[in-house]
């Protein structure tokens, strides 16, 4: 009896974060959850143990409590981080030592698509091209645009050189023997033609006497052609990775994994880079932080083709299948994305729910029978060349397709815009002019090989890049 009562008088301690009774001396901490048993009351154990069989609500809705809070906590720290994109100082990429860009004159063509959004646009009237002024000629095919700025035309070859020539006569002023041929349209920056080679060297040309003033090895291929912007190289390379490199010094400023091969160069604008990879996949990456902001899976079958763009608050780009998209720039991706959309389009497919739209997704259209190369965009339509021959113009807010003309060959460059005409390349050796706004073919003009390159429109001249090995600098009479 006298035992009985000392167990019913007997004081305990109620730990409480989990409720577990813990003897009222010698502990500091519960036995369970070791969490402080400060402050906590003592109570008769026959009371705890008969209230212990009706569950504690109160600490689990303290739990529920501390778990929504730090739920909120979390996305208040993703929207921070994406959102405002902020680095501490020790984790921070090197800055740009410059803000040097591409020369921007209506007169000039300074880098693979015109300007670092890629846009492939002049407001430049292309010239009807009556008469051949000089050709220049290699000993390989040419499988690249040249660019023009202040009276010269820079060139790279497949025979290892990187050319510069006067735009007027064709005469070359100078050659660099780089000793590996190049699949990349070289940038003009400044004083410097920034150009690179197929084993992966990017390297930084005077551009008034070629001589080397700096170089930066990749150590993987590169394909892709460099895009100048806000002081920064960015080039993608065979290595999975898109490369910053300072323009002034050729020091890498950051490297980003795309998960594989960047063959097309990247676009700029804002601060942001967007770069895609042969795996189907589109990344935007903030250049302050080198992080991913925006991620875009274009699904299986649907390989991106050419380079992205930025114009305005879109991104576009084409696949292989012959489809164009716009994109919102601004769109963020958010944690745990892409497996809430795996399991929603698999649900789609079991009937249960809607088709999913993928986060970003503005509008898609299919514009041509398959597609090879990029896009041009000019201010107002997209423009799309297909492997069944057809040229579509789309308009650039509502995805609509206003024009589709028939070239009739295999469109094997990516379209430039000049002024009021779009031109394409075709296997058959032609590049045709269409009027932008109808479609109607107004000219063509014939090579003696495939044209592979984008034609170049600058100082009232078409400059065409041919598989026959020439380069052809053509103006009206």
């Amino acid at each position: 009896m006298e035992q009985v009562q000392e167990q019913v008088g007997e004081q305990v301690r109620v730990c409480r974060v989990c409720g577990h009774l813990n003897p009222s001396i010698d502990s500091t901490r519960c036995v369970s959850c070791w969490s402080f048993l400060a402050g906590a009351d003592l109570v008769p154990r026959a009371q705890v143990q008969r209230r212990s069989r009706i569950p504690s609500l109160h600490i689990w809705r303290r739990r529920y409590q501390y778990s929504l809070l730090a739920a909120v906590l979390a996305l208040i720290l993703w929207r921070v981080v994406v959102f405002l994109d902020p680095v501490p100082l020790v984790f921070a990429p090197s800055g740009a030592t410059t803000s040097a860009g591409p020369a921007t004159s209506p007169n000039a063509w300074a880098q693979s698509g015109n300007d670092f959004r890629n846009t492939g646009y002049t407001p430049a009237e292309a010239p009807f091209p009556e008469k051949v002024r000089w050709t220049f000629s290699s000993t390989n095919g040419l499988a690249t645009s040249p660019v023009v700025v202040d009276g010269r035309v820079y060139l790279t070859t497949e025979d290892k050189r990187t050319l510069a020539l006067d735009v007027r006569s064709g005469e070359m002023l100078w050659e660099y023997h780089s000793g590996w041929p190049s699949s990349s349209t070289p940038a003009v920056t400044g004083d410097l033609v920034i150009s690179a080679v197929r084993p992966g060297i990017v390297v930084a040309l005077d551009r008034i006497t070629g001589e080397v003033k700096w170089e930066n090895h990749t150590g993987s291929p590169i394909l892709s052609s460099p895009v100048v912007a806000d002081g920064t190289v960015y080039i993608g390379s065979a290595d999975s990775n898109v490369h910053a490199l300072d323009v002034a010094t050729g020091e890498t400023r950051w490297t980003f994994p795309t998960g594989a091969w960047v063959t097309d160069r990247p676009a700029y604008v804002d601060g942001t880079v967007a770069v895609a990879s042969l795996s189907k996949e589109l990344y935007i990456v903030g250049d302050r932080s080198a992080r991913q902001q925006f991620f875009y899976d274009t699904g299986r079958g649907r390989q991106i083709s050419g380079s992205p763009i930025f114009q305005g608050d879109y991104v576009y780009f084409g696949t292989q299948d012959g489809s164009v998209w716009a994109l919102d720039r601004h769109a963020k991706s958010y944690p745990l994305e892409r497996g809430i959309l795996f399991w929603r389009v698999n649900l789609y497919i079991w009937g249960v729910l809607p088709p999913p739209v993928q986060n970003g997704t503005v509008w898609t259209n299919r514009v041509v029978g398959g597609m090879s190369v990029g896009i041009a965009v000019a201010p107002d339509m997209l423009y799309a060349g297909g492997l069944d021959g057809t040229v579509s113009a789309v308009d650039a807010e509502s995805g609509e397709k206003i024009w589709g003309s028939d070239v009739g060959s295999h469109v094997t460059s990516t379209p430039t815009v000049a002024g009021n005409t779009v031109m394409v390349g075709t296997e058959d050796g032609r590049v045709v002019g269409l009027n932008r706004a109808s479609g109607e073919i107004i000219w063509e003009f014939q090579t003696s090989g495939k044209v592979t390159a984008s034609p170049v429109v600058a100082e009232n001249t078409l400059f065409v890049a041919s598989r026959d090995g020439r380069l052809y600098a053509v103006e009206a009479r």
